[in-house]
């Protein structure tokens, strides 16, 4: 029955039965001193029920509506105005969003090849929760070839979801109880913030980095962190290659977060969904060992360090929204697989990357052309940047870096502001929850995976909004 008709003939109804309703008590109208005896008992006092004057909300909702997500806020101002070279030339650009834009020749090719795509009867139907035994399988095939952990994945230690922002949820409810709390080392991917807090009710406890190095933490940090959260920690959580620098820790790094981890009972998420465009050792050839948390020699404690990757970084493929929660414990992986029913990707989706990642000699090809163009772009970028004066940290990996605006000589929030005016989208310091300091913010980051061309009229927009703000 639609709720409009079960609600509207209330009145009608009661009218028939000669009652009146005075808060929910009902009167019948020849006794007016009868009393229902489920609103008035034994003298205790009465449970009123008052009508909803319009619609509730909980009180996670609430937290989460007053709550600014600046991440949010930025991307909804670039959408209203959104830059096209030929039906919005004076639209926003966005150098904000971390999307990979150099390769869409190529995977529209091969996305849209009848072989890769073909939808069968069998695709009509659900598909697994955690992702088809095939796809598990050419993804263990696909890290244990490019990230050579120690002891190879396969299918068990995979679990496919849609992105990685749901599946780091899912770990929250998993791996935390609500009101818990993870370290973070700061500033952090401002994503983290939303993705395990909205849900699974997790909250970041930032751990400052030391000020001669932002990818050095020293175990006094990660003590004084835990010692002084005002809610019980459970684990680190960190972003490798690191979000927003644009650079892998050291596996030096690592070890101390797992060592930290283990020696305090805490266990270790590293989200890696930047793990194949790690393009300064991959064009170069300078790989250092142990750099990917699934090395197994280097992790005190595997059953407690569990790994994320996704397709929307390292393949471009973001709109599809697929990621990957890696696990070497078999308990905490049942756990997941339990409830990753909310989670699910398409069985069509499922088919197409099957078959993406079944032609190795063409995925092998693509990585590599990928850093090879990520690596070129951000030599050209650093190159401009160098003659411009303005400072950067230095990248090896993604497709952002950190850049130094303090020369603008405004508030960090104001020029944001300025530079949205002046035609582009940079995700300021207070995005990555930047300590509010003079030497954390006005801090920007800056994405350079787009063409050429984009990226120019990107960079010339910036220098005519600082040099403006000179004059």
């Amino acid at each position: 029955m639609p709720i409009a008709t079960a609600l509207e003939p209330i009145s009608v109804i009661s009218n028939k039965r000669n009652l009146e309703f005075n808060n929910f008590e009902k009167v019948p109208s020849h006794n007016r001193n009868l009393k229902v005896t489920s609103i008035q008992r034994n003298n205790k006092k009465a449970r009123i029920f008052k009508p909803l004057n319009g619609p509730k909300l909980s009180k996670r909702a609430l937290e989460i509506q007053n709550e600014e997500f600046l991440l949010s806020k930025g991307i909804i101002i670039v959408r209203n105005n959104k830059y096209h070279p030929e039906t919005n030339p004076n639209g926003i650009i966005n150098l904000g969003t971390a999307e990979n834009k150099l390769n869409n020749v190529e995977m529209l090719s091969k996305i849209n090849d009848p072989k890769v795509s073909t939808v069968t009867p069998e695709q009509l139907l659900y598909g697994p929760n955690p992702g088809s035994d095939r796809l598990r399988e050419e993804i263990a095939k696909l890290l244990n070839r490019h990230f050579n952990p120690k002891v190879l994945l396969s299918k068990e230690n995979i679990c496919v979801g849609n992105g990685c922002g749901p599946l780091l949820n899912l770990c929250g409810e998993v791996l935390f109880d609500a009101g818990d709390a993870f370290l973070v080392p700061g500033p952090f991917y401002g994503g983290f913030e939303a993705d395990i807090k909205y849900g699974a009710r997790v909250y970041p406890v930032p751990v400052q980095h030391e000020k001669d190095d932002c990818l050095k933490v020293s175990e006094e940090a990660l003590e004084e962190a835990l010692r002084n959260s005002s809610r019980p920690v459970k684990g680190i959580i960190i972003a490798n290659p690191n979000n927003p620098f644009g650079r892998c820790y050291s596996a030096e790094q690592l070890l101390l977060f797992c060592n930290f981890a283990k020696s305090h009972g805490l266990f270790v998420i590293c989200d890696e969904i930047y793990g194949l465009s790690t393009w300064n050792d991959i064009v170069t050839e300078n790989i250092e060992e142990g750099k990917t948390i699934e090395d197994y020699e280097y992790l005190p404690d595997p059953e407690n360090t569990h790994g994320l990757w996704g397709f929307s970084k390292d393949f471009c493929l973001n709109g599809l929204r697929i990621g990957v929660t890696i696990s070497y414990s078999k308990t905490v992986m049942a756990a997941i697989q339990k409830i990753c029913f909310l989670t699910c990707i398409p069985t069509n989706i499922d088919n197409i990357l099957v078959n993406i990642l079944s032609d190795e000699k063409w995925t092998d090809e693509f990585i590599l052309n990928n850093n090879r163009k990520l690596f070129k772009s951000y030599n050209h970028l650093t190159n401009s940047l160098n003659a411009h004066g303005i400072p950067y940290v230095k990248g090896d990996s993604g497709f952002f870096i950190y850049i130094d605006l303090h020369q603008a000589g405004l508030d960090e929030y104001d020029l944001w502001m300025k530079l949205l005016e002046g035609g582009l989208y940079i995700s300021p310091s207070q995005a990555f929850f930047s300590k509010d300091s003079y030497e954390e913010r006005n801090w920007f980051r800056i994405c350079f995976a787009v063409e050429q061309a984009e990226l120019d009229l990107s960079l010339d927009r910036l220098y005519k909004v600082l040099d403006t703000l000179k004059h």
